[in-house]
């Protein structure tokens, strides 16, 4: 994942924080599988929520298709940052009991301090706030429609949604491995908490989400890290006031803590992307600058769904980045590879 922000002072400091539950495991794993773009991609997830055979009852696929349609994992993720539960029944409680323009409020995206006071007024009711929401968030594939999705929906309509779809996926996918998810997570951050102690803070951020580039800008007080299982191998960035949330992928040995031998599976991957002819055709050219999908059919003779399928897989080893159609390639990444993999030979 190639994340590019501007404005970083060097002597400019800020908070590194990692916070993790069971509640915002089910949340990321409910927004992986009903992401369709990541299909194929998903480390530990088989089948997503559409596939017949992917063994989640009918009651939860029906919640999982609403999740689909109206990107409401965003709105479970944005309820987890506001709330103080740290059990299923707690927030279910805190749901339940939420007033409405409350919700509304701390499920709309924060899209930055000037506009703060239209996110108000929009769940409030106000039109011109919520236009003004959507025209900022154009240039988001989801947020627009997102916004005024959750301006407009009855809200006990989505309580119960919400509530229902991390009910079912709790019993059917939490619960099952409930003592081993736990343990991975808390692994990852106790890890993750002494790696941090022999570094700088900006070297350690770059480190946890594969991106040699990120820069904090000046507005950033604070570094949210949430560690994730389901939704490996992806890095899911978002915004708060003066927070830069990560969701990260757990590093292999927080998995399998006794295994020194087991490589990192963004490693694995960036190495399987590169053992392919047509991928490293496609890695070359976007060294040499950026091109649209339809450009590249064009100057390969390969189908374009196939052609969509290659970019999925060096994207999803953070070999290249896309915005708005665009691709383009992470040159930082590539940069890093023998140094990748020289520390891990040598762990």
């Amino acid at each position: 994942m190639q994340i590019i922000q501007t404005g970083f002072k060097a002597k400019h400091d800020y908070t590194i924080r990692f916070e993790t539950s069971l509640l915002w495991e089910a949340a990321l794993g409910i927004a992986a599988v009903t992401n369709a773009s990541l299909a194929g991609t998903l480390e530990h997830v088989e089948k997503m929520w559409d596939d017949p055979e992917n063994d989640f009852s009918d009651e939860l696929q029906l919640e999982l298709h609403k999740i689909h349609q109206c990107n409401t994992w965003k709105t479970l993720l944005q309820l987890l940052h506001h709330s103080n539960a740290t059990t299923l029944d707690e927030w279910t409680d805190e749901v339940s009991n939420m007033p409405e323009q409350t919700l509304r409020k701390q499920s709309l995206p924060y899209i930055g301090s000037a506009f703060e006071k239209h996110r108000t007024r929009a769940a409030q009711g106000h039109e011109s706030s919520l236009t003004t929401l959507q025209e900022v968030t154009s240039d988001n594939p989801f947020f627009p429609d997102y916004i005024a999705f959750i301006a407009n929906a009855d809200i006990s309509s989505l309580k119960e949604h919400l509530i229902s779809v991390m009910k079912k996926w709790f019993k059917e996918v939490i619960r099952p491995q409930e003592k081993l998810l736990q343990d991975m997570l808390e692994r990852d951050i106790s890890n993750k908490e002494q790696k941090l102690v022999s570094m700088d803070k900006l070297t350690f951020i770059r480190s946890v989400t594969n991106s040699t580039s990120y820069k904090p800008d000046d507005g950033i007080n604070t570094v949210l890290f949430i560690p994730h299982f389901h939704y490996r191998p992806w890095t899911i960035s978002a915004d708060l006031p003066g927070t830069k949330v990560f969701y990260y992928p757990i590093h292999s040995n927080s998995i399998d803590p006794e295994n020194r031998y087991n490589p990192d599976t963004m490693l694995v991957r960036k190495y399987k992307a590169l053992g392919d002819a047509t991928r490293l055709h496609l890695l070359k050219r976007l060294m040499e600058g950026e091109h649209t999908l339809q450009q590249l059919t064009e100057q390969l003779p390969v189908a374009k769904s196939t052609l969509h399928h290659h970019l999925k897989m060096l994207k999803s080893a953070g070999l290249i980045a896309s915005d708005k159609q665009v691709y383009y390639a992470n040159k930082d990444s590539i940069a890093s590879l023998d140094y990748e993999l020289q520390s891990f030979l040598e762990e």
